[in-house]
């Protein structure tokens, strides 16, 4: 793998999708403002006022340009801006809950009342919505594919992504505990999914081998491996799936009803 600093890749990456981050930024503060009022209505708020503290979960791992730790050792992203004007508005301290290793664990500390509300690039599910609720979006990514070029080759050029992952020897990378574990049973039922907990460390470097297929998350992430991975363009080839959005939501209690979803 290339080594890199947090700094360097940083830079280019916001570069990258500065233009459409900035397209919803507006739109998100009115949404913070719409989400504020609603939390403010919740029955338990009183006991969030009276605790005086806003107990925000986010996943233990960061996801650039959604949450990371900066050269300062400060935490600065997207959600990290959305939980701080949340927490200024309701005039409350902000506390950031880390402890989750998996985004399916982040939802559930919001089901079982150990967090208020979680801001952490989180996608819906059907199992989650099942325990809680969510907002309305405010970003939406495409779903993507990481696949191995010999194994496209194979299949000739032009075949489509979900040709290839319903092959019943197709294995597919996805990280554990994450709604790309979901969304791969839904679209590649045919295919046998290899789930880890570590992106960078457990899947990559299988999808280049070819012993995985490809890997299967968004957009982001898909194309950070590519920026950051040494020699990818012989090794790998990075493919948006048309017509698949995955919406980031933020989540929050299943009684909060007065959140439009």
């Amino acid at each position: 793998m290339r080594k890199a600093s947090t700094v360097s890749f940083i830079i280019p990456f916001f570069f990258i999708f500065f233009a459409a981050f900035n397209a919803f930024s507006s739109e998100k503060e009115q949404k913070t403002e719409a989400e504020t009022e609603a939390l403010l209505a919740h029955s338990s708020f009183e006991d969030i006022r009276k605790r005086g503290v806003l107990r925000v979960a986010m996943h233990q791992k960061d996801h650039p340009p959604f949450f990371m730790v900066d050269e300062k050792g400060n935490l600065i992203g997207v959600d990290i801006e959305i939980a701080e004007e949340i927490a200024k508005q309701l005039d409350l301290k902000l506390e950031i809950n880390r402890d989750s290793a998996t985004f399916d664990e982040v939802v559930q500390r919001v089901a079982t009342g150990s967090s208020d509300i979680a801001i952490s690039k989180l996608s819906m599910t059907l199992t989650r919505a099942q325990i809680v609720r969510y907002t309305k979006p405010y970003s939406s990514l495409s779903k993507s594919v990481l696949l191995n070029r010999v194994r496209l080759l194979k299949f000739g050029e032009g075949t489509s992504v979900e040709k290839i992952f319903n092959d019943k020897e197709a294995v597919v990378g996805v990280l554990s505990g994450s709604s790309y574990e979901a969304f791969a049973k839904r679209l590649f039922s045919g295919a046998q999914l290899y789930g880890k907990s570590d992106w960078t460390k457990d899947i990559v470097p299988k999808v280049v081998s070819g012993e995985v297929w490809g890997a299967f998350r968004d957009e982001l992430e898909v194309r950070r491996t590519i920026f950051l991975y040494k020699d990818a363009s012989y090794h790998l080839l990075a493919i948006n799936l048309k017509d698949e959005q995955d919406h980031i939501m933020m989540v929050v209690h299943k009684d909060a009803t007065m959140f439009e979803l």
